[in-house]
């Protein structure tokens, strides 16, 4: 970019502080769904425990890939990181700040330094290589 001249993202005004330790942690992240009503006569709902108890920090510079069957909870971690849902238990810091029970105007703020990115695997994918071929290409590149 031009000398003086400033993307948004560049700004020192919406830049989040910058931080020497992991980008983004999380601890001991759990997340918890009610479903439906406990019967008539039950007081207690029932739970889906969508995600209980993970830990993960990222690095500058580092990818972290989240693998698992449709269900496992894959989506709703990036969700929560993000703040889209709120977690029933664990920290969240991004850039050293613990993000966890922010809101409004602060949360807008800093979503706009945080993207989560899906992968399709039919999109992205090719059939026609083999595992070992998929996982190598990166690596070749």
């Amino acid at each position: 970019m031009p000398a003086g001249i400033r993307s948004p993202m560049s700004d020192p005004s919406t830049e989040p502080e910058q931080h020497d330790g992991p980008l983004v942690e999380v601890e001991h992240l759990s997340i918890h769904f009610p479903v439906g009503g406990g019967g008539l006569f039950s007081r207690q709902r029932k739970v889906v425990h969508a995600v209980d108890d993970v830990s993960f920090s990222i690095r500058r510079g580092e990818t972290l890939g989240l693998v698992g069957e449709s269900g496992s909870g894959k989506t709703t971690t990036g969700r929560v990181i993000l703040r889209r849902i709120t977690p029933a238990a664990g920290t969240i810091r991004f850039r050293g700040r613990d993000i966890t029970t922010t809101e409004g105007e602060a949360l807008r703020h800093l979503r706009l330094h945080m993207q989560l990115v899906f992968q399709d695997p039919y999109a992205s994918l090719n059939p026609r290589m083999t595992v070992g071929e998929l996982v190598a290409e990166p690596l070749y590149v």
